[in-house]
């Protein structure tokens, strides 16, 4: 009989570690943009940049991880004929973080990305993924935005219960998953401008192929 291979060597060693300067510096050189700079001057990024791209991969809102990109104003809605429909008003409350998504080079963050990918992978791992691959999944998250569908005319919106919370009138667009959901509620404009960067980074990345976990 053949004997089996041996099963693969546990990695030794502590896991690669980066500090937040060492982070920050990578990555500033990405976008001048004075709200990207707010955004790493933020603790735990490390930790936020793999649980959001597992969020975004498995279609879950990253809302808790993003919490200081909250709009400063709430949810809208306007009467259009005999419906409800998302305001125009609401839409706009995202144009600020659409545009500075827009303004990032997706070369230099893809080579933050390379520069820090034992660090990013390694952390990735550590939430409960230990043979997962960075690539994979942050292709998984990057095609998910791209190509979440977009809604160029009003979209409809009804309330189960006076005071409840709105939902998509459309059955099939209220079954879709989270994040695909959000970025309805963002319009279409803003919705463009973050798959047009998601597809730069794909390419810029060179993870078009990229499939699994």
């Amino acid at each position: 009989p053949i004997a089996a291979a041996p099963p693969p060597a546990a990695p030794s060693g502590p896991a690669p570690a980066a500090t937040g300067d060492q982070l920050r510096s990578l990555l500033s050189p990405a976008s001048s943009d004075p709200a990207y700079q707010r955004w790493l001057d933020r603790g735990g990024l490390l930790d936020r940049w793999v649980v959001v791209t597992d969020n975004l991969a498995e279609g879950v809102s990253p809302r808790r991880q993003l919490e200081f990109l909250a709009p400063p104003h709430p949810f809208t809605a306007a009467a259009s004929g005999d419906r409800m429909v998302i305001a125009p008003e609401s839409y706009a409350r995202f144009d600020g973080f659409a545009a500075t998504v827009a303004t990032v080079d997706a070369h230099a963050l893809a080579s933050a990305y390379r520069a820090l990918h034992p660090v990013i992978e390694a952390a990735y791992r550590a939430l409960g993924y230990p043979g997962a691959s960075l690539d994979r999944v942050t292709a998984r998250a990057l095609r998910r935005i791209a190509a979440a569908p977009v809604a160029d005319g009003p979209v409809a919106i009804v309330r189960t219960a006076p005071g409840g919370p709105y939902l998509l009138a459309d059955p099939g667009l209220e079954r879709l998953p989270a994040v695909e959901k959000q970025l309805l509620r963002m319009g279409p404009r803003n919705t463009r401008l973050l798959q047009a960067k998601a597809r730069e980074l794909l390419r810029a990345l060179r993870l078009d192929g990229a499939t699994g976990r």
